[in-house]
């Protein structure tokens, strides 16, 4: 799942002399790709051969509820950025970032690569896991349209839960809800060996250093019983969690 900067094509940008961004502006649209569309900093861009609003830092709140039976959900990262951002890149090798989520959890690579990315306004972490038919609240800041959320589902190999490109409310009080899937960051063989799983089910490592996988990014095969997990207990179907962002 690899973060991919996709090429800007912006030719021009309309100047509005000293006006200062407003957010009651309605006139125009939110620029999809943020700053990067507005050179002269007046806070008004030009994409799509039209002027739009560069959007300023507001203020979300993002709830993961798990819709699973036993699957614990690992700490949600959670990504503002612009449209020149893919999260999930599928059908390729995941990205450092999401391996380490998809075989540990561990959320701190993939924030440690987004930090100073200029496409990026804003990165986020829940506070800890969710359990099953339990949620989670945070906070998340950033001036841009779009997040991205990823996590682990705890007792398998590499599952990742994924939310990609995900478009946020526009208005304060508003509140959008997306459903999110299973994919898998084919960074590690689904063994279902419990030595391989670092979830409550089996408590084994979470990284594996010395094991590929299927090498790209897929929609997650499920629990497929050939190894330690009890497949009544820990098999999951699609969507594994509803996540509700409110703007503040």
């Amino acid at each position: 799942m690899k973060l991919s900067l996709l090429p800007l094509l912006l030719t021009s940008s309309l100047v509005m002399g000293a006006q200062a961004v407003n957010a009651s502006d309605n006139r125009f649209e939110y620029c999809e790709y943020g700053a990067a569309s507005d050179p002269d900093g007046d806070g008004y861009g030009w994409e799509n051969n039209a002027t739009c609003l560069v959007q300023t830092d507001e203020s979300y709140t993002v709830t993961v509820r798990n819709l699973t039976y036993q699957q614990v959900l690992s700490p949600v990262i959670a990504v503002a950025h612009n449209k020149s951002v893919a999260l999930l890149n599928a059908g390729h090798a995941a990205s450092a970032g999401l391996t380490a989520i998809a075989e540990g959890g561990d959320t701190s690579v993939l924030a440690a690569s987004l930090d100073g990315v200029a496409a990026v306004s804003g990165v986020s972490t829940s506070d800890g896991p969710v359990p099953p038919a339990s949620e989670v609240s945070f906070q998340i800041s950033g001036s841009d349209s779009y997040i991205s959320l990823a996590s682990m589902l705890v007792n398998t190999n590499d599952a990742l839960m994924i939310v990609d490109t995900a478009e946020l409310p526009s208005s304060s009080g508003d509140y959008v809800k997306y459903y999110a899937h299973t994919w898998d960051a084919g960074t590690e063989t689904n063994d279902e060996n419990c030595a391989h799983i670092p979830g409550p089910a089996c408590g084994g490592a979470g990284a594996s250093p010395d094991d590929d996988g299927e090498g790209f990014v897929h929609i997650h095969r499920g629990l497929q019983g050939v190894g330690d997990l009890d497949a009544a207990r820990n098999a999951w179907t699609d969507p594994v969690a509803v996540i509700t962002i409110m703007r503040n």
